[in-house]
């Protein structure tokens, strides 16, 4: 400012010097009035320096110790910056997303992830006439499923998972696991331990949050719900031949086995094979074929019959059980081939499952041979990839943007029949029903990640099981079945 102020003033006296047209007095007048502007700006700069304290005295600074003083303050700063980073770096990473709350450590060997699903049902049944063995349906609605889960990883050797149930108003654990990978990055070997599902039955196999249907077919009837044990599992060809080899207590069909009533075990095995992929055709890619049976020894009594206790309609009605004092007293095994086709929007899977187990009631013994079978289709409308793994929107639900997700539609056909011999000594032929058959169409929505609606018509009609005088077949059932899913 100082400098600039002489300067304009410098070259006003020099432009009034030079033109003559001013008087001396004038000239001299503008003098005095630079000096009083110089003196004005010495006492500004002499106000604004900084004040040294008070009983100090000053010590000018050598250019040395000036960039020796700097050195010192860029080192801190230095080291602040590293301690930071060793900070973030010691840090847990946290996220959050469609798949739920994760937290991984810094080294990624520790993880915890929790998430959750849960299913609100409507069950509205039709024609209800008085034919039927247990009743009209009632309509109701209900939570099918409400399940936490924690999946947690300790180094690349182990992980293991925790799972329960609170839908229906019961409270159970359904897995509670934990698996060893003794070659981690190669998926040949590895070991599980706890309860889990029996690797038998495809559709019992899917996840249940990715059934295409509101419930599954008839065949789960004849396989394990749960068991507790130990399984072998991996790929013997990657992506193309996996194998699963199962030590169990022995769970009787559709049932959760928590702790062994005997001290016999089974064993189950599961080969599934995708032969076509080496060919790298599409349409080929996606068809998949396996087998899986399950062998035991199970020994029950009157009082503790280690037995199922019945079988179910699509709408989830009892429709078949094994009449008092009947109980299991021999072997059992179920043999179960299955399929899978998928290419593009177009899906279809199906199994056939056979299950023979020798019963006991009174003194006499008889091996009972039940079957199953089921086959579906489901086509998505809005294009996407159809998947055993469910299917995965390409746009999300977003209105305003014109989404609405995927669309899909599904249908399936399947058969029960109970073996001829149950009748009347096993099973009494006016409450239970000798055979069902369903046929089932649905749509499904899929919002996003999270949100799935499923919309099912289920028909099925059965052979004997009328309590009624006159005797003859059970009330067909016709159900609307629908649910709503949402998962984190």
């Amino acid at each position: 400012m100082k400098y600039r102020l002489l300067t304009v003033t410098a070259l006003s006296l020099t432009l009034l010097g030079s033109s003559g047209a001013f008087a001396d007095a004038e000239t001299e007048a503008l003098k005095a009035e630079v000096k009083a502007l110089e003196a004005r700006i010495a006492q500004l700069e002499e106000r604004n320096k900084p004040q040294a304290p008070q009983n100090t005295v000053a010590v000018p600074v050598s250019a040395q110790k000036l960039a020796q003083r700097v050195a010192i303050v860029e080192r801190k700063q230095e080291l602040a910056q590293e301690d930071a980073d060793a900070k973030a770096a010691a840090a847990p990473t946290v996220s959050v997303g469609p798949k739920g709350l994760a937290v991984t450590s810094p080294d990624k060997q520790y993880s915890l992830n929790v998430h959750a699903y849960a299913q609100l049902d409507d069950r509205t049944f039709f024609d209800h006439g008085p034919n039927s063995a247990q009743g009209a349906g009632t309509n109701s609605f209900l939570v099918r499923t409400a399940r936490p889960i924690l999946d947690a990883k300790m180094t690349d050797y182990f992980n293991g998972r925790l799972m329960w149930d609170f839908g229906q108003g019961n409270a159970r654990l359904l897995d509670a696991y934990g698996d060893f990978h003794p070659l981690p990055g190669n998926d040949i070997v590895n070991l599980r331990a706890g309860e889990f599902k029996v690797p038998v039955g495809i559709e019992r196999w899917q996840s249940e949050q990715e059934i295409e249907f509101v419930e599954r077919g008839l065949t789960t009837n004849l396989v394990p719900f749960r068991d507790m044990g130990v399984m072998a599992y991996g790929q013997l060809i990657p992506d193309q031949l996996e194998y699963q080899l199962a030590y169990l207590n022995g769970a009787s069909d559709l049932q959760i086995n928590t702790g062994d009533t005997d001290s016999n075990k089974d064993v189950a095995v599961r080969l599934f094979a995708h032969p076509l992929r080496w060919t790298d055709s599409k349409a080929l890619d996606g068809f998949g074929i396996g087998v899986g049976g399950t062998y035991g020894v199970h020994q029950g009594s009157s009082s503790s019959p280690n037995l199922t206790t019945g079988y179910l309609s699509p709408a989830q009605r009892l429709f078949f059980a094994y009449g008092n004092g009947v109980f299991a007293n021999g072997p059992q095994w179920r043999f179960n081939p299955q399929f899978t086709y998928y290419n593009g929007p177009f899906g279809a899977f199906g199994e056939y499952v056979r299950d023979n187990q020798e019963l006991q009631v009174s003194s006499i013994d008889r091996e009972l041979s039940n079957r199953a079978w089921f086959i579906m289709a489901s086509y998505v409308l809005t294009g996407e990839d159809a998947s055993f793994d469910g299917v995965k929107p390409a746009r999300n639900f977003k209105p305003s943007a014109g989404d609405w997700g995927a669309f899909e539609l599904v249908a399936r056909t399947g058969e029960l029949n109970v073996d001829k011999k149950a009748f009347p000594l096993f099973a009494s032929a006016t409450t239970s029903a000798r055979n069902a058959v369903e046929m089932t169409v649905g749509a499904n929505w899929y919002l996003n990640h999270s949100v799935k609606v499923n919309l099912d018509y289920a028909y099925t009609t059965f052979d004997g099981g009328n309590t009624a005088a006159q005797g003859g077949d059970r009330q067909n059932e016709q159900a609307l079945l629908a649910r709503t899913q949402v998962r984190f």
